[in-house]
């Protein structure tokens, strides 16, 4: 257990990663917690209930949770991950695709065509219909309702309109709500008030979601979904503090840095195994009374981990935790703080849903508002882990602004004298009728 015990300290930037994913996906799958928005009116000025109708209904009818749903999430999050670590520059890397993907599929019940083709194919749908993916969201959600007595896990969504003149479909408005839980804010108050709702979800861990834009931007945008996770979990067996200690933590350019690493000796599920030439141990440590756990994958000393981590499936990371066998060790973790940010759309157009946006002038969210696109995805986490156990937040936001680009189909420039009418649209009865000859 000498190279357990030396090589785990190694570990920091897949266990921000993987680590992350387990803790909000729960054990050997994936999942979210409960869908909580704040109920009544807030300073924020939100007004939302507090779960959604169809989790409540699943959790009561004790709705299982479709491994379909669990494998597009997680799929997709893999795909995501690998994504964004090139463009990081050798720094650490963590996401919450629970957060990115719930978000996505939320604005996914407004697109149609090919537009809707490409978000089910870069969030892998696979077979799984617009109805099958809210059912199985509120099942999802439903199934982490209070996962452990030492483990609060929370998810929040909100839908951000201008309510004085709201284009936004009706019935989009309603699946957000009865599915998602989304509590409905004021565009007026944007960004202050749709950072501030993140900053409470998260307990403040993210305070900023929305980057700076120039005055007015807001008032061109249709709408923002937003998403908050928040996961803070006890060790099942905490870590001494006083056996932690300084040790060295070698970088992936083989330099070396120094890290509070924290030790631990007892029974862990673990495994020791090969992967496409590449050895590598897999630990999990589990929080409160066991549902929810950090599994860390720990490539051999000398191995690219980006290669590593890019040769990962889904069906390899289910494989290797069924094969985890209670075994005796020691283990030293970094103790650690991993905070990330990106915006997502150059990702996301690689990784095939480039129609969706703003930018391609294709994008088809006629479901969802007359000539809406995404103009922005942007997202954020934060992973602490110390000797007491893991608190992590994520929270992503979609802005939805409007195809400003699409050719116009006509000009017409009142520069000369015409007729004018204000009329009832609807009975055709003439108000006012004239004729302008000189507008001065």
């Amino acid at each position: 257990m000498q190279q357990q015990d030396h090589v785990l300290g190694r570990a920091k930037g897949i266990g921000a990663l993987l680590g992350l994913a387990a803790a909000l996906g729960g054990c050997g799958g994936g999942g979210v917690g409960t869908a909580q928005a704040p109920s009544g009116s807030t300073p924020n000025g939100i007004s939302g209930s507090a779960a959604p109708t169809a989790v409540i209904q699943a959790q009561k009818a004790d709705a299982p949770v479709d491994p379909a749903i669990v494998a597009a999430d997680n799929a997709f999050g893999l795909n995501l991950l690998n994504t964004l670590i090139p463009g990081a520059g050798g720094s650490n890397v963590a996401i919450s695709p629970i957060s990115v993907a719930l978000a996505l599929q939320i604005v996914y019940n407004g697109a149609a065509g090919t537009t809707q083709t490409a978000m089910a194919q870069t969030l892998q749908f696979g077979s799984l219909s617009t109805q099958a993916l809210n059912s199985d969201n509120a099942a999802l959600q439903g199934s982490l309702i209070n996962p452990d007595p030492k483990v609060q896990l929370t998810i929040a969504n909100s839908l951000w309109m201008h309510l004085a003149s709201n284009p936004v479909s009706s019935s989009f408005v309603q699946t957000d709500e009865t599915y998602y839980g989304a509590t409905v804010g004021d565009l007026s108050g944007a960004p202050d008030n749709v950072n501030a709702w993140v900053a409470g979800e998260t307990h403040d861990l993210i305070t900023q979601i929305l980057p700076p834009e120039p005055p007015g931007y807001y008032q061109q945008i249709i709408a923002i979904i937003a998403n908050a996770i928040y996961f803070k979990g006890q060790w099942t067996t905490a870590f001494d503090v006083t056996q932690t200690s300084a040790a060295p933590f070698t970088l992936s350019d083989g330099t070396q840095t120094s890290a509070e690493m924290m030790h631990q000796t007892g029974f862990y599920p673990y495994l020791q195994e090969t992967w496409h030439g590449t050895q590598f141990q897999a630990l999990r440590i589990p929080y409160g009374a066991g549902r929810l756990s950090m599994l860390i994958v720990l490539p051999n000393s000398g191995a690219n981990l980006s290669s590593f981590v890019a040769g990962m499936t889904v069906d390899a990371l289910n494989s290797w935790t069924a094969q985890l066998q209670t075994t005796s060790g020691s283990i030293a973790l970094p103790r650690f703080t991993s905070t990330y940010g990106a915006s997502l759309p150059p990702a996301l157009t690689s990784l095939g849903m480039g129609i969706a946006f703003c930018t391609s002038n294709e994008a088809d969210f006629s479901a969802l508002a007359p000539l809406a696109c995404i103009s922005d995805v942007e997202h954020k986490t934060v992973v602490e882990v110390d000797e007491s156990g893991t608190v992590a937040a994520g929270a992503t936001t979609v802005t939805i602004g409007v195809d400003a680009v699409t050719e116009p189909q006509f000009a017409m420039t009142m520069d000369h004298p015409f007729f004018y009418a204000i009329q009832d649209d609807e009975t055709g009865e003439l108000l006012f009728i004239g004729v302008l000859t000189n507008p001065n």
